[in-house]
């Protein structure tokens, strides 16, 4: 890479190359930032003599950013970088030129990666240099240079003080212009270096140490939130059982009176059967007559005609004498009642609202089996409910004659976060989740408070269901891996803290 011509113009206070060339009444020009120093110290009465020539310069009023820029060397400084390899940018990869470089990332950067840069919180407090100052500076970039500390305002200076009210380290010749009466640290005194890594170090411990409890408590609210939402689905889904419950009793109710309907209809059609097959037979027996009284009336034989007529007589006799009662029959009408809401509401189920936190264990049958000893089993992940951990112990329980049992425990773990406490009451709930049909998982509740302390017993139930019972899987306890859950509800209700 080529280097920069070395008779550049350079600043007459700083000595170094130009930063945003300003040019004062007398044409002499400086870096803005020596200017503006170099004003707020020597200046009275709005004016100031000119480093150089001495010549009483009046300072405008927007101050120094109103004295004009000097184009020429801004120019000249421009031609010279020009005429330097300028790497492109580390960052995006684009192949456009850098304008900048980090000392502390060791890449070149261009504009707006430098903007993206500045904004991460990471890299506050980087050493940023315009990539012409990076590449004029002997050593720049190099491990050498990175292993020092330069001040931000004069780039060819290591830094000597650290500036506790301006958070900031500076040369020597900065702390005695701006920083003389702040509160500062020497960066060369003795055991400083080590003191201050050691003071950092414990910050870090101390961070990541809340960085486990801030996870922990993380994963206890997403615990909750789980926890919130399997019971805001199993409530649902038992109100969808309900009603096709309820659904089912009631078509089942419908078939019934159905059912009803049609055996009285049946028997009230029962009693028009026979009327009505007598009266037909007497319909077209009349009507047989009728035809046969029309031939012989249509015959020319008036003797069949005198012959006929007793017969008809008859037969109008007998006719007469039938009796037309219709039989008392009932009829059915079924009257819909209002639905009752309230009613319909209350069959359907009430909402209950159960405090105390709520988080869900699984375990492994076979595993439970084989780590079963005494009283120990396995043991689920804490679970952090008002900060303290929490955690199921499931055990396999066997008894000389005595069929074999899960024994199910609440207990407090003994951890840092359970140091000061001497110990807590509370009370629990356990429910044994059924997989298979909601309503068949199995409860048990204990009302009073328990006392826990951290890492001394539990509490629980030793026989809460057979082990038989459990592992059976048509019962509906275990998936397909033969795990089980436990379903744990516990509300604090004191909180007792180690008096040392």
């Amino acid at each position: 890479m080529a280097t920069f011509d070395q008779e550049k113009p350079v600043c007459s206070i700083c000595l170094n190359e130009f930063q945003q060339p300003k040019i004062i009444d007398c044409q002499h020009s400086f870096c803005l930032n020596c200017l503006e120093d170099y004003i707020n110290k020597v200046s009275t009465n709005n004016q100031f003599p000119c480093p150089l020539c001495r010549n009483t310069v009046s300072i405008p009023t927007d101050g120094v950013m109103g004295f004009a820029s000097n184009v020429d060397v801004q120019q000249e400084l421009a031609s010279d970088i020009c005429k330097t390899e300028v790497p492109p940018c580390d960052v995006c990869k684009t192949g456009v030129d850098s304008e900048f470089r980090c000392e502390d990332c060791e890449q070149y950067l261009c504009k707006s990666c430098r903007t993206t840069h500045d904004g991460l919180k990471s890299c506050r407090g980087h050493v940023i240099l315009d990539v012409r100052v990076a590449l004029q500076t002997p050593g720049r970039g190099t491990a050498e240079s990175k292993s020092k500390d330069i001040c931000p305002n004069h780039h060819d200076k290591e830094v000597r003080c650290y500036c506790k009210d301006c958070s900031t380290a500076v040369c020597s010749d900065c702390f005695v212009t701006n920083h003389i009466s702040h509160k500062f640290v020497d960066l060369y005194g003795e055991n400083i270096d080590v003191e201050t890594r050691d003071e950092l170090k414990v910050l870090q411990d101390d961070i990541e140490t809340q960085i486990s409890q801030f996870e922990k408590f993380y994963k206890s609210l997403t615990k909750i939130k789980t926890d919130i939402e399997y019971s805001a689905k199993t409530s649902c889904d038992a109100v969808d059982q309900q009603i096709e419950q309820i659904c089912s009793e009631a078509k089942q109710a419908g078939e019934e009176i159905k059912a009803e309907i049609q055996k009285s209809r049946d028997e009230e059609i029962d009693k028009m059967i026979k009327p009505l097959g007598e009266m037909k037979i007497l319909i077209e027996d009349l009507k047989a007559s009728v035809k046969c009284t029309g031939d012989v009336i249509e015959d020319t034989s008036i003797v069949q005609v005198f012959n006929r007529i007793p017969q008809v007589k008859q037969e109008k006799e007998e006719s007469g004498l039938r009796k037309l009662d219709i039989p008392d029959v009932k009829y059915t009408f079924f009257e819909q009642s209002v639905i009752d809401k309230t009613l319909l509401v209350k069959q359907l189920g009430c909402l209950l609202y159960q405090e105390g936190s709520i988080f869900t264990t699984s375990f492994n049958l076979d595993e439970v089996e084989s780590e079963s000893q005494g009283d120990d089993g396995v043991d689920g992940d804490d679970y952090y409910i008002k900060g303290l951990p929490w955690y199921i112990r499931a055990v396999k329980k066997e008894k000389t004659n005595t069929v074999p049992t899960l024994g199910i425990y609440l207990r407090l773990n003994d951890t840092e976060d359970t140091a000061d406490i001497k110990s807590c009451e509370a009370n629990y709930r356990f429910t044994l989740i059924n997989i298979k049909d909601k309503q068949q998982s199995k409860n048990r509740e204990n009302n009073k408070y328990n006392t826990y302390k951290p890492g001394v017993g539990g509490w629980g139930w030793s026989g809460f269901i057979d082990w038989n019972r459990l592992s059976d899987k048509e019962n509906g306890f275990l998936d397909d891996d033969n795990n089980f859950t436990i379903q744990t509800t516990v509300k604090i209700i004191k909180i007792i803290i180690d008096e040392f």
